[in-house]
């Protein structure tokens, strides 16, 4: 399941569950979507998900390569330990910002 909720200048997309092939579609349309809006600043809050498969995680960096050509960018909130270590193994983690709370993930846009 996903969830948009807007946060003055940062768009919140919450992650729910096991993001598979099907939720990772799901997923690129509501982050181009986002794109279309002029939305480039995208907190991906993903303290919920048990599982995210490699469709997904290449739909988050090709939409964060768009993104930063207009100077935005996606950060992350992450504190499931086997996501974390997926991130780091795939080396994901030099790519994303990963916050332990969609407070910290906001307050990382305004600094």
């Amino acid at each position: 399941m996903i969830k948009v909720i807007s946060d003055d200048s940062v768009e919140i997309v919450q992650l729910d569950g096991r993001i598979d092939q099907e939720a990772s579609e799901e997923l690129e349309g509501i982050l181009e979507g986002l794109l279309g809006k002029k939305k480039f600043n995208i907190c991906i809050d993903m303290i919920n998900v048990k599982h995210i498969c490699s469709s997904a995680l290449g739909v988050m960096v090709a939409i964060k390569r768009k993104i930063e050509t207009n100077d935005g960018d996606i950060k992350l909130v992450i504190v499931n330990d086997n996501l974390l270590k997926l991130f780091q193994t795939t080396m994901l983690d030099k790519v994303f910002e990963i916050f332990e709370t969609q407070r910290e993930c906001l307050t990382a846009f305004i600094d």
